[in-house]
């Protein structure tokens, strides 16, 4: 079992953090918006607004999906949230940057590279990138409505914490991640902002990466959890 140091680990000394990933996300946004609202007339108004709206579905999915909770708990590794929280947002930032100073707008980002390297107004793609977020939006908000008072977006055992094995965790052990990677995947390519996909990169290994770490505290606190890594996969049904 893991001790209450351990649960307690990055304490309150560490909260300055997430004040300071707070105010960086919230100057990002102010100056996209800025950089979004002086360069409307030549962006691509159909992605944009394809863009805004799958984002709004997703956040609305999350709003109706998490339903939650007064047990208490014990949470751990607080420190991979924050971090997954700040990269989150850039994934969901710079694809509107990209799709801001792309050489066509005028701008010059990509100064040495030729203009007709890539498409930027591919529909076809955007269609792609909101059918893989909205999908993934579909299997997060599904994991978070079955695990009900058990969800958590830190690593967290909860008091009297049970093992779920109905709704999609009957086929995988973690569907939200699997959510998240196909939203990672799936917002660049809303608006074609191919380079954006390094940070999804990035947001997936990272993702993996908690995952790791989620499993470890799963199997020495959740009774059954062992087994129930023996009869499914992580990610992908019938594959990992």
């Amino acid at each position: 079992m893991i001790g209450p140091e351990d649960w307690k680990e990055v304490g309150k000394k560490e909260e300055w953090i997430n004040w300071i990933i707070s105010i960086l996300i919230l100057l990002f946004i102010a100056k996209t918006g800025a950089f979004l609202s002086e360069s409307w007339d030549s962006l691509n108004h159909l992605l944009i607004y394809t863009y805004t709206g799958t984002l709004f579905l997703y956040l609305l999915a999350e709003k109706a999906a998490y339903r939650g909770s007064d047990v208490k708990g014990r949470q751990s590794k607080k420190w991979t949230r924050s971090l997954l929280l700040l990269f989150w947002w850039v994934l969901l930032i710079v694809p509107v940057l990209e799709h801001i100073f792309y050489p066509h707008s005028g701008f010059g980002f990509y100064p040495h590279l030729n203009y007709n390297l890539y498409s930027q107004h591919n529909f076809a793609v955007t269609a792609v990138g909101a059918s893989l977020a909205l999908i993934g939006t579909g299997i997060r908000a599904w994991s978070m409505w079955t695990l009900g008072k058990y969800f958590s977006a830190h690593i967290e055992i909860k008091n009297e914490h049970q093992l779920i094995e109905s709704g999609p965790y009957k086929f995988i052990r973690h569907p939200a991640y699997a959510g998240n990677v196909l939203q990672a995947v799936g917002f660049p390519l809303i608006l074609n902002a191919y380079f954006s996909l390094g940070i999804s990169a990035l947001l997936i290994l990272l993702f993996l990466y908690r995952l790791k770490l989620e499993e470890e505290i799963l199997i020495q606190e959740i009774k059954g959890y062992g087994d129930y890594t023996k009869r499914t996969d992580r990610l992908i049904p019938k594959l990992w």
